[in-house]
């Protein structure tokens, strides 16, 4: 008799997650944990967020030491930056904004960019 089919064998693995970041309408910027592994983000560590200048299409993560901001870590959620102030109707209540990075190198050292339209992590 052939031994049973182990479905668990034939799962392709697990994905990493995406390196994103969401941001609600309240200005709150959630970073996913595979955005803070992949750019090796501390806490208390300056951060910023830049919504998208006249004729570019992407935001800008600033990591910069002169960044105005820090990241807050909780055990219980993802790292997060608060108080982020938003162009008005970029993101309506109820809803959120997904971010992902960017592939490939910064043109500027420590500073991101991050297209809008990815898929939620």
């Amino acid at each position: 008799m052939p031994a049973a089919l182990d479905t668990a064998q034939h799962l392709p693995p697990p994905a990493l997650g995406m390196p994103t970041l969401s941001i609600n309408h309240r200005g709150r910027v959630y970073l996913s944990h595979e955005l803070a592994r992949r750019l090796g983000l501390k806490p208390l560590q300056p951060i910023d967020l830049y919504p998208p200048r006249p004729g570019d299409k992407y935001w800008y993560l600033d990591l910069r030491p002169k960044a105005k901001r820090r990241i807050n870590w909780y055990a219980d959620t993802r790292p997060r930056i608060p108080h982020i102030v938003l162009p008005a109707g970029i993101v309506v209540a109820g809803q959120r904004l997904v971010l992902q990075l960017v592939p490939g190198e910064p043109e500027f050292p420590h500073y991101y960019p991050l297209q809008p339209d990815a898929l939620p992590s």
